[in-house]
Formats: structure tokens, C-alpha cells, sequence
């Protein structure tokens, strides 16, 4: 069992808590949140979904792997690949470079989240739950980014019913243009409200 330490912690979500690996900063932890029920529900569905991933795909690029399961003192949790820069800090999610990052490039960045959305199409990954805080930038030494996946549990974690668009090519598709069009439009406007959004933080 591996002991988390609260100065480890990365980030969180509504069910799970993102913790760096004890001696290994290339891989990330994420636990259930212990006042909120579903978090290893999550980790167990996205498990499931990078396996399904990985048996589509030969090769997968902009996805962070996962890379099974560990006992913690803070519940059982699922190993993930860290996304990190070129000079080894943590990626910061789009969320956090466009509303709190100073000066960012924002025809850029909405050209990054375009070409993130157009790879999970292409190759019909139907990760629907792509806003910007599931998106990691890893920057390169170019001053460039590429965009990763950090959290895959969207094919089974469709509030569909009968969660068609999951099942369904052409439906998955069509939903995922649509989200990846609301992606797009979300970049805009929460630039244009980042200091109200800052100051709700």
C-alpha cells in the first residue's frame, strides 16, 4: 500500500483527487473523494475505456495511459500517465491557460482544441466529456503544446438512454462534433470572462 501525502496532490474533480505517484513524478494517482460517492466507479470505467481504447487502436497519441491499479490509504486507486513539460513541471489543463494564464494566444489555443477534437473523430474515440479541465497542454521546448486526454471515462459515463451514441459510429460521431464545436465556442467565451471566473475561484 502507498501513502499519499496531502503536499502530492495535484488536483481534483467532483468524485476523484489527482495525486503524484510517491517517487515517481512520470505517473499520477487518482482516489475517490472520500465525501462523494461514484469515485472508483470512475476509475473502473475508465479503465474499461482505455482497455477498449488500446484494442482499437495500435498506437494512441494526445491520450494519457492508464496503467492499472494500486491500494493507497486512501482507497484503491487507478495509475495514469503525468503529463508534464518539456522542463518537467506539471501540464497545465486548457482551463487553466485560458483563464488564468496572462497573455495566452487564444487563435492558438483554440487551433490546439480543434486538432485534439478532429484526432478523437478521426479515430472515433468518443471521449464526450471534453471540456477544458479534462484536456492537459503538455508544453514542448518549441513553445508549443499538445493537447492530452487526462480523463477517458466518457463512453461509459453516457447519461444517454440506452447510451446509443456510444454504441453507434455514426451517432458517437455526430455527438462528438457537436461537443467539439461547444469546446471551441466554450475556449472564447470564458476567455472573454476570465476575470469573473477568477474571481470565483
Amino acid at each position: 500500500m502507498i501513502q499519499l501525502d496531502d503536499n502530492l496532490l495535484i488536483g481534483s474533480g467532483t468524485l476523484r483527487a489527482c495525486y503524484q505517484f510517491p517517487e515517481k513524478p512520470d505517473l499520477v494517482v487518482k482516489v475517490p473523494l472520500p465525501d462523494a460517492s461514484g469515485g472508483d466507479d470512475a476509475n473502473r470505467k475508465e479503465w474499461r475505456s482505455y482497455r477498449q481504447i488500446t484494442r482499437m487502436l495500435s498506437e494512441i497519441d494526445h491520450i494519457s495511459r492508464c496503467r492499472g491499479f494500486v491500494d493507497t490509504d486512501r482507497g484503491q486507486g487507478l495509475i495514469c500517465d503525468c503529463i508534464r513539460d518539456h522542463d518537467g513541471q506539471v501540464s497545465e489543463t486548457l482551463l487553466d491557460i485560458v483563464v488564468y494564464r496572462e497573455g495566452c494566444d487564444l487563435d492558438y489555443l483554440v487551433e490546439v482544441a480543434e486538432h485534439f477534437c478532429n484526432y478523437l473523430i478521426a479515430n472515433d474515440l468518443f471521449l464526450f466529456d471534453i471540456n477544458m479541465k479534462n484536456i492537459a497542454c503538455q508544453r514542448l521546448r518549441d513553445g508549443t503544446y499538445k493537447p492530452f486526454a487526462i480523463d477517458l471515462k466518457g463512453p461509459l459515463d453516457n447519461q444517454e438512454f440506452l447510451q446509443l451514441s456510444s454504441r453507434i459510429k455514426f451517432l458517437g460521431r455526430k455527438k462528438l462534433k457537436r461537443r467539439a464545436r461547444q469546446l471551441l465556442e466554450r475556449i472564447v467565451t470564458f476567455h472573454a470572462q476570465r476575470e469573473s471566473l477568477k474571481s470565483d475561484r
